[in-house]
């Protein structure tokens, strides 16, 4: 009984870091204007998904090696 408290807790802490991380992300990307690739925000355009073709269309910098949109 103990091992599976242990166990359901344990997951509980690996999603909710997974959930921190994900929402530290996108709080990231709005402060700083770099946003990693497949993060959907809601900008002056619209919700859009950041892609290499997003970033280009609205005329951001797209950096090819680490995936992400500098939109600033």
């Amino acid at each position: 009984m103990k091992e599976i408290l242990l166990l359901l807790l344990l997951i509980f802490m690996v999603l909710s870091f997974i959930l921190f991380l994900y929402k530290d992300d996108k709080d990231f990307c709005l402060d700083s204007g770099i946003c990693a690739e497949n993060l959907q925000i809601n900008t002056e355009y619209g919700l859009i998904t950041i892609n290499e073709e997003t970033c280009n269309k609205y005329h951001w910098k797209w950096d090819a090696k680490r995936h992400y949109c500098n939109m600033r």
